[in-house]
């Protein structure tokens, strides 16, 4: 089986149109026309993670996140980004990437997050930017909902911007860097809003909209490694799709 099999099916599900304009999606190195016998799925492809792929003889690796948003000017092996591209080609390994095709996607990422924290229903949440999904829960005091958000993601903390002595019922959520969505989880009476990469300012402008947000950080986007991983190994039975075990957080705890 050629990788090109597995990435059109992939792509029946997450079709590459739906990426946003500034994104980079598909394939990013190498070629899909070469024989697949093992997969490795990752969030981010950083040196760890090559050198992962390099262990276990991959011959595709499937990212959430782009190795290259922009054109590179060159191709320095000295350089991190140089090494990575170097080393997939001298060991034959390809990289597609499935970004904000995943992100909207019915069945991607928001719906994925979505089914974690147990809404029920949810629906599309912002409309212009056809992202993130909202919708009811069981109802529930905010401090306990924080405490079941940190063991959901298995995160250590969150930061919680705005009031907490409320109780939550209606929850909006958007993976990956999604504070300026907080307009539309506003507009859809959401008594909450969970995301990524809320800056002082919008946290200030946040507290003045009057909406309780939690910044759970970027990476608990790696859901995405064992969702597609189990994904497409029930479709193609006789390929090893491997999770990456690199933790790629740039973030620690202490």
């Amino acid at each position: 089986m050629n990788s090109i099999e597995i990435i059109k099916y992939f792509e029946t599900k997450y079709p590459t149109d739906l990426a946003y304009e500034w994104d980079n999606v598909g394939l990013q190195v190498g070629t899909l026309n070469s024989k697949v016998e093992r997969v490795l799925v990752t969030l981010d492809i950083t040196k760890a993670v090559v050198k992962e792929a390099i262990k276990n003889k991959v011959n595709l690796i499937i990212s959430h996140h782009p190795l290259m948003f922009k054109p590179m000017k060159n191709v320095v092996f000295d350089s991190p980004r140089g090494w990575i591209i170097k080393n997939l080609i001298q060991h034959n390994i390809a990289v597609y990437s499935a970004h904000t095709n995943f992100d909207v996607a019915d069945g991607g990422m928001n719906d994925v997050l979505a089914n974690v924290l147990g809404i029920n229903n949810p629906e599309l949440m912002d409309e212009v930017d056809n992202i993130g999904r909202c919708g009811l829960i069981n109802k529930i005091k905010l401090t306990d909902f924080v405490d079941f958000v940190k063991e959901t993601f298995k995160l250590e903390s969150v930061k919680v911007i705005g009031k907490t002595d409320k109780t939550v019922e209606k929850v909006g959520i958007s993976g990956g860097s999604g504070s300026h969505h907080m307009y539309a989880a506003k507009k859809k009476n959401c008594d909450v809003y969970i995301t990524g990469d809320v800056t002082y300012h919008t946290a200030l402008d946040a507290i003045q909209l009057g909406i309780t947000l939690i910044d759970v950080g970027h990476h608990i986007e790696v859901i995405f490694v064992e969702y597609i991983a189990n994904l497409l190994q029930k479709q193609f039975k006789d390929i090893n799709f491997i999770k990456s075990s690199i933790d790629t957080n740039p973030y620690k705890e202490f």
